[in-house]
């Protein structure tokens, strides 16, 4: 049990960051984005092939990943959802499946339908003994860097004009725009956040396990499945639930490995059923 919540919370870290640019989206525009897993994994296999193919330092792929990841975003954001989201927003959830398997048909002509592992090399100790399960160092810091974005992004909202700005269209997009906030470029920044954080998500799994571009839709799932168990409009419940996925999801593999899948989903339907909100949802989530 205790190698099953150490390792489970190690990989929820991972899970906590691809989740916080869903949870921006879904509680800022108001939309699911069935495009938000490929963003995960195009943030992985950019890393992946440009340390790979161009010999560029891990951090330095690392950044320029990200960077397309978020700008990326924007571009499905300015040119595709603004324009159906005007005219019909329940037609998003069909546009963002389609745009997510055209940028996955993509990806697979760009590196291939294979899956892809990043191995990078650091000055670390092999890792440690906690109790009678080891640690690796290597996993550790990578968990250590999710919760470090976890701040960076907490700190980003709560202390930002953009941050102001994403709360009152949040809140009521109507009074918003009345105070003089541009909704269009609110939504926009909200999205290129989203993709910075998922193709940071993407990049640190890449060095922990093999990403392939047919996975993204798992991560979209794993991602909805996380601000379940937090709560929608809470980053703090959107890292929890990510701590708490991980744990669960380790936990069903482990124990139930050939019903895994439907020990996770049983779980969570007790939470919609008992606490459709999530852990730390807010009123104002619970009413959407």
């Amino acid at each position: 049990m205790e190698d099953v919540l150490i390792y489970g919370l190690l990989r929820g870290g991972i899970f906590a960051a691809a989740a916080f640019g869903f949870s921006l989206v879904l509680g800022v525009i108001g939309i699911v984005n069935f495009a938000h897993g490929v963003l995960v994994v195009f943030g992985g296999l950019c890393t992946q092939w440009l340390v790979t193919r161009f010999g560029l330092p891990y951090l330095v792929a690392l950044s320029i990943a990200v960077i397309l990841t978020g700008l990326v975003a924007v571009v499905v954001q300015r040119f595709f959802i603004s324009r159906t989201f005007r005219l019909e927003p329940m037609m998003v959830l069909v546009q963002t499946f389609g745009i997510a398997a055209v940028i996955m048909e993509l990806t697979a002509l760009a590196w291939g339908t294979q899956e892809r592992l990043l191995r990078i090399s650091m000055p670390l100790p092999a890792g440690f003994f906690l109790g009678e399960t080891f640690v690796p160092s290597f996993d550790l810091l990578i968990f250590l860097v999710s919760l470090l974005s976890a701040g960076v992004l907490f700190a980003l909202l709560k202390h930002t004009e953009f941050g102001r700005a994403i709360r009152a269209a949040s809140d009521n997009a109507e009074s918003a725009q009345l105070h003089g906030i541009d909704l269009e470029r609110t939504y926009e920044k909200t999205m290129f956040v989203a993709g910075l954080w998922s193709g940071f998500a993407g990049g640190l799994f890449v060095t922990l396990a093999p990403l392939a571009p047919y996975m993204h839709f798992t991560w979209t799932v794993d991602s909805f499945l996380v601000i379940i168990i937090g709560g929608l409009g809470s980053m703090v419940g959107a890292l929890l639930g990510g701590l708490l996925f991980g744990v669960l999801s380790f936990g069903a593999a482990f124990y139930a490995p050939t019903i895994a899948p439907a020990v996770t989903f049983g779980v969570l339907l007790l939470f919609l059923i008992f606490r459709p909100q999530g852990l730390l949802g807010t009123n104002l989530a619970k009413r959407k």
